[in-house]
């Protein structure tokens, strides 16, 4: 595996397929290229784990999932593909060009 591939709780995770997906659902605001996990038109992250890698999730925020989504944050920021904004937000600016 490379560094864009990691398993964890069991789960192996595809930051490309993720990233992807996050991109797809993507808008630009001034210049920069915008995730926003909670609006009411796009699967959060959370959601995007359980559709694509069938990590468990609920209405409330699975612990499991919370943990994989964390590492996942981590190792796009590592990348330099994506960092979110401080807090609980559900905003990410997307880096990587596709």
């Amino acid at each position: 595996m490379d560094d864009t591939v990691f398993v964890m709780d069991g789960y192996t995770i595809d930051l490309d397929e993720l990233y992807r997906a996050m991109h797809a659902q993507s808008v630009v605001e001034d210049g920069l290229r915008v995730f926003h996990g909670n609006s009411n038109d796009v699967r959060a992250v959370k959601r995007l784990l359980h559709e694509l890698f069938d990590v468990p999730v609920r209405d409330t925020m699975h612990p499991m999932n919370n943990r994989v989504r964390k590492e996942a944050e981590i190792r796009m920021a590592a990348l330099g593909w994506a960092t979110k904004d401080a807090g609980r937000s559900a905003r990410y600016e997307l880096h990587r060009e596709l």
